[in-house]
């Protein structure tokens, strides 16, 4: 007769927080991708999870109920080290693909089913950054899904007049849960430099949910290594984690590209990489969202299709681009929203509370690109700074950062209460839409492209202060107005 479900103390777990149960979990996990069983963890146990170099494998159900998962990063043996690891039953292949043009719709190459394809252009680099964190660039790397018939979802951002690699794996995963546990991580005390700790779950793979667990951060010191994330998404399709609650970390410090001027690391609690359609559902941060010794939990590098819903973060940021983000009845903190990316951005109904001059930044440092449309609508932001601005950039148009860089390529802004610092009078404050946006002379080497519509109704202040577009009319002497 088929088990209903195994248990970790079927192989050995002890669960009382002392005796390291991780060879248990790992063995549990096995047999039960073997044999396609649920995994139901004690209700009343607390397993405890050393530094051993050693993944557990999920390909199945999972309820942790309310047992606690403390997971020890005092002395782990490798910092790349997963301790939970969602993995598919379909293996990645290479596929032979010659050019790919942006945004196009259909495509050819042998498949069954639906499928993730991953395709990268070495010969051409992209967010080639500027800045502390300077750097060389990546390859020009796409990802997207491909249905039987051969068309592409989402767009595809770039062109690619060479394809030097790209893979395929099958997304008709079955969907499994993963829910419940009340995790705890004991951080690291290791020097404080880029080399990212990955001590939690990693999901690569398709239908994936998520839900009802709480995670903690205990015993941070004065230094520590930064942390990819709490979960991390790795070439993941149709992700969703919802009702839960998350930590941020401390801010720690390290030294930049240049000499003599240290720069702080981020660590997150969730790290999207890669991925398509992910969705954060209901989710809260055990930390003040002003408090500013803690980094944000959230982060972003080449996703599509990222949801937020009923969140409240410190900050939302598309670190290495996104295409396609929605915002919806969100509180955000002290390193609000940070953007880079293309297609639609969308905030509704959010209200952020920030120290920031700007409601909306895109980043500097990888050009202050939105190659696409920005909507704000029905939103709030309560600010202390003195000078404030709805959207934000620096692009002076002197770099490469690997592709043409915009502002945006139609803004709308269609309800914004603004709640400005009392102790400064309106007669001490400025209030514009838009930066100078410097680089957008056309004769400069890399010139800024500005938006070629506008769109504002609904902008208020409490305290009655009034708007310009821009400081630098001359420089948005193109675009098309409509004030309502």
């Amino acid at each position: 007769m088929n088990k209903k479900y195994l248990t970790y103390e079927e192989f050995g777990a002890i669960g009382d927080g002392k005796n390291d149960d991780f060879a248990a979990i790992i063995a549990c996990h096995e047999e039960a991708n073997r044999t396609g069983t649920p995994v139901k963890a004690r209700d009343d146990a607390t397993y405890y999870i050393g530094g051993k170099d050693a993944v557990a494998i999920i390909k199945t159900d999972v309820d942790f109920g309310t047992s606690k998962i403390v997971i020890d990063d005092r002395n782990v043996e490798r910092n790349g080290s997963y301790v939970f690891s969602i993995e598919s039953d379909y293996v990645t292949v290479p596929i032979e693909l010659d050019s790919i043009k942006k945004e196009q719709k259909k495509i050819a190459f042998s498949h069954i089913g639906n499928v993730f394809v991953r395709v990268f252009d070495d010969n051409h680099k992209v967010y080639i950054r500027k800045g502390l964190n300077r750097s060389s660039g990546t390859a020009t790397a796409d990802v997207f899904c491909v249905d039987k018939d051969g068309n592409i979802y989402p767009s595809i951002d770039f062109d690619y007049p060479s394809v030097t690699r790209a893979d395929m794996r099958c997304t008709d995963d079955k969907p499994i849960t993963i829910k419940g546990g009340i995790f705890t991580t004991i951080a690291n005390h290791q020097e404080s430099y880029y080399r990212y700790l990955q001590r939690g779950f990693q999901v690569s793979r398709a239908h994936v949910t998520i839900c009802n667990f709480e995670h903690y951060v205990e015993g941070e010191l004065e230094q520590g290594a930064p942390y990819h994330g709490f979960i991390r998404a790795n070439y993941a399709v149709d992700l969703t984690i919802r009702d839960a609650v998350m930590t941020p970390r401390f801010i720690y410090w390290t030294a930049s590209k240049i000499p003599g001027k240290p720069v702080p690391m981020g660590s997150y609690d969730l790290s999207f990489f890669s991925s398509i359609d992910v969705r954060c559902i209901n989710i809260t941060q055990t930390i003040d969202i002003l408090d500013t010794r803690y980094w944000g939990i959230y982060t972003s590098n080449f996703c599509k299709n990222l949801y937020l819903e009923n969140c409240t973060f410190s900050r939302f940021d598309a670190h290495m681009g996104v295409t396609n983000a929605t915002i919806k009845n969100c509180t955000l903190g002290h390193q609000h929203i940070q953007l880079i990316g293309h297609g639609e951005f969308l905030m509704e109904n959010t209200l952020v509370k920030s120290f920031a001059s700007n409601f909306l930044y895109l980043r500097c440092d990888y050009g202050s690109n939105f190659d696409g449309n920005i909507t704000i609508r029905n939103c709030e932001w309560e600010t202390t700074a003195k000078n404030i601005r709805i959207i934000g950039e620096n692009n002076e148009g002197d770099h490469d950062f690997g592709y043409p860089c915009y502002y945006g390529k139609n803004i709308t802004v269609d309800g914004l209460k603004i709640r400005c610092n009392k102790e400064y009078s309106k007669e001490e404050m400025s209030f514009t839409i838009l930066s100078d946006a410097k680089g957008a002379n056309p004769e400069l080497p890399f010139a800024y492209n500005v938006p070629k519509s506008l769109t504002l109704s609904g902008i208020e202040t409490d305290n009655g202060l009034n708007y310009v577009i821009s400081y630098s009319p001359k420089s948005f002497a193109d675009m098309k107005i409509s004030e309502k």
